[in-house]
Formats: structure tokens, C-alpha cells, sequence
């Protein structure tokens, strides 16, 4: 899901400024004033809007795409043509509404990459909790269905484990990464009771339960 969003965001916001770009550029274009005869809403074909003015001496009616609210017909606007072609129009009013399809892409590319930075962040910490963190093994007390999330209307899985400190005489709970198929069946099955738990015992909110022996054997 962060890579489609990664992607797409990025994909919108280079569109968006090629599209920007070419439509703020104005060498061969010459600026004039036009007059609304027509606006179309899109009801029944793409919105557009339909502009008559003057090219030396002679009336030209052209087209150009998209609409705005404050248009009307008699409106005067003003607009851009192509020196070559006349007929080739362009509405600057219009165009700097395209100035925000960047901005949606760059916002949609900074959703993806800050979720891909955050699971990123993530598995470096667990790599670095089952390399230098304390093991401590939790008793299993239940499996429990995480409501908090889903993907196409599915809810994942959470281990729940409970560990005695006898230093401090607490008990702690655990809870594992979310894990896509009801364990319970396999727990029963291999008659599991206790989970290792990877933690740092200065800091025991930063823990990680080793769930393996659950999803080795699952394809994702």
C-alpha cells in the first residue's frame, strides 16, 4: 500500500508540473482579451468552455478544456492563443488550478515514503532488539483479533503474552506484530506455551515477541 501511494504521488506530481509547465509557458502564445459564449458543465461530454475573440481583424471562436464557477456567457476572460494556430487556446484562470495536482502528488509520495520510512525503522530496530535485547520467554494467554486495523475488510491477529518480573514483582503484557491467519489452530497443535520475547530490559517498551515458529511455513 506505501508503494502504490509512493508511486502514484509521484507519478501525479510530475504530470502535474510537466502539465504546469507547459501550460505557463508562453513563447509563441499571445495574450488577449476574450468573451464567453458557451460553458459547458460536463453533463453529457468533458467541460469546456468555448471563447470567441479578435486576430487581426477576424473573430475567432475556440475551445479550451475545462470550466470554471465564476464563468458565464458574455464574461470577458483572459486568455493566451497560439500565434500559429488561433484556435489553440488557453485560460490562465484554468491553468493555475493544475498548480495544485504537484502539491497532491508530492503529499500522496510523502504519505507512501513515511510509511515505508516507518516499517523500515521498524525492522531495523527488531534486527538490531534480536541481536543486542535480553530473551525472555512470555506464558501465551490468548489470541486476539486487532479491530484497530484491516485490510480489505480483514482484521489481523495479535499474540497476547504476560511475563512475571521478579526484580520489580510486575507482570507485563505483550503483544506480537500482526500476523494474517488465526494462529490458534497451530498453537494447539504444537502445544505452545510460551513465546520468546526479545526485549530491552532498561527500556521494556521496546520489545519485539518472536511469532517464527507460527508464519515460517505461511507464503504471504
Amino acid at each position: 500500500v506505501w508503494i502504490i501511494f509512493l508511486i502514484a504521488g509521484l507519478i501525479f506530481a510530475i504530470a502535474g508540473v510537466v502539465i504546469c509547465v507547459s501550460m505557463l509557458y508562453t513563447q509563441g502564445k499571445v495574450k488577449t482579451i476574450g468573451v464567453i459564449e458557451e460553458v459547458s458543465y460536463g453533463r453529457e461530454h468533458s467541460s469546456y468552455t468555448l471563447v470567441s475573440f479578435e486576430v487581426n481583424g477576424e473573430r475567432i471562436t475556440a475551445r479550451a478544456n475545462g470550466y470554471s464557477s465564476g464563468f458565464y456567457k458574455g464574461k470577458e476572460i483572459e486568455i493566451y492563443y497560439n500565434e500559429e494556430n488561433p484556435n489553440e487556446i488557453s485560460i490562465p484562470s484554468l491553468d493555475l488550478l493544475f498548480l495544485m495536482f504537484p502539491g497532491i502528488g508530492l503529499l500522496f509520495a510523502g504519505i507512501g515514503g513515511a510509511g515505508l520510512f516507518v516499517k523500515w525503522r521498524k525492522k531495523k530496530r527488531e534486527e538490531k532488539l534480536r541481536e543486542e535485547g535480553d530473551i525472555i520467554y512470555g506464558t501465551y494467554t490468548e489470541t486476539r483479533l486487532n479491530t484497530a486495523y484491516s485490510v480489505n475488510n480483514r482484521h489481523p491477529y495479535n499474540i497476547i503474552c504476560e511475563w512475571y518480573n521478579v526484580e520489580d514483582e510486575k507482570t507485563y503484557i505483550f503483544r506480537s506484530n500482526n500476523i494474517w491467519m488465526n494462529p490458534e489452530n497451530k498453537i494447539e497443535e504444537q502445544n505452545i506455551t510460551t513465546f520468546p520475547i526479545y526485549i530491552d530490559l532498561e527500556d521494556k517498551k521496546n520489545y519485539m515477541v518472536d511469532i517464527d515458529s507460527l508464519t515460517e511455513d505461511v507464503v504471504d
